[in-house]
C-alpha cells in the first residue's frame, strides 16, 4: 500500500487515478477518485502521515463545483465511489467533515431520482446539475438503479433527513414492482416509465449488481422487505 500511495502521490496527486505504466494522471470524475477511495484503508492501516494528507485535500479540495466535474458522469459510479467512500470514512472516524462532503455530493445526486417513475436517469453533470439518460439510450441498466440505494439511505439514517432515504425507497420499489421471470429481470429499464425495455438477461455487465444488491438491500432494510 505503502509503495501504491507514494507512486500515486508523486505523480496523479489530486487526479482521479494513477497510470502506472506512463507515469502519469488520468481524469475520470474529477472528484480525486484514489484519495477518496483509498482514505478509509489509509486509516485501517494506520498510515497516519499519508490519511492526515489525503484528509486536509478532501476538507480544502474536493470541490463539486469545479470544471473539472463540468462533464457527465456516471451517477451510478459517482454513488457507489465517491459518495460511498466518503460514508465509509465518517463511519470510521466521525469526522464531520468527511459526513459535509458526503451532504454536498449527496445533494447533487438526488436530482436523477426526479423522473416520472423515481428510477434514477443514468449520467450528470455535478457541476451544472444537470441529470440526463445515457447518450446512446433513454434507458438506464437495471443493474445500476438497483444498486445506488444503499448509500442513499445511509445517508439518511446518519444525518437524520429521511430525504435521501424516501427517494432510494420508491426507486426500490418501482424496480422490485416489475415483473420476473424465474426471478430473473432484463439488463434495461426506462426512468420514464418504469418498465424494463430490453428482454436481455444476464449476469454480466448492466445486469450483475442487481443480483449482488438485492441481499445487501435486504440487509440494510432490516431483513424484512421481501423483493
Amino acid at each position: 500500500m505503502k509503495h501504491a500511495w507514494k507512486a500515486y502521490r508523486t505523480y496523479a496527486w489530486g487526479y482521479d487515478e494513477l497510470q502506472t505504466i506512463s507515469k502519469s494522471s488520468s481524469t475520470w470524475f474529477g472528484l480525486g477518485l484514489t484519495i477518496i477511495d483509498g482514505i478509509d484503508t489509509l486509516y485501517i492501516m494506520n498510515m497516519t502521515e499519508e490519511y492526515n494528507e489525503a484528509r486536509e485535500w478532501i476538507e480544502k479540495s474536493f470541490n463539486i463545483d469545479s470544471d473539472a466535474v463540468d462533464k457527465y458522469n456516471s451517477h451510478f459510479e459517482v454513488t457507489i465511489r465517491i459518495l460511498g467512500g466518503l460514508l465509509s470514512i465518517y463511519h470510521l472516524t466521525a469526522d464531520e467533515m468527511f459526513l459535509k462532503r458526503a451532504i454536498e455530493l449527496g445533494d447533487r445526486l438526488l436530482l436523477n431520482f426526479d423522473t416520472p417513475s423515481s428510477l434514477p436517469l443514468a449520467e450528470i453533470n455535478i457541476k451544472r446539475k444537470i441529470a440526463s439518460a445515457y447518450g446512446w439510450t433513454s434507458n438506464s441498466a437495471t443493474a445500476e438503479v438497483g444498486t445506488v440505494q444503499l448509500e442513499m439511505r445511509d445517508l439518511s439514517r446518519v444525518t437524520g433527513d429521511r430525504l435521501y432515504e424516501n427517494v432510494a425507497d420508491k426507486s426500490a420499489a418501482t424496480l422490485h414492482s416489475q415483473s420476473k421471470k424465474d426471478g430473473l429481470v432484463p439488463i434495461f429499464i426506462n426512468p420514464l416509465t418504469g418498465r424494463f425495455s430490453s428482454g436481455v438477461i444476464s449476469f454480466g455487465a448492466r445486469g450483475d449488481s442487481y443480483y449482488e444488491y438485492l441481499l445487501k438491500q435486504w440487509l440494510q432494510t432490516g431483513q424484512k422487505r421481501s423483493v
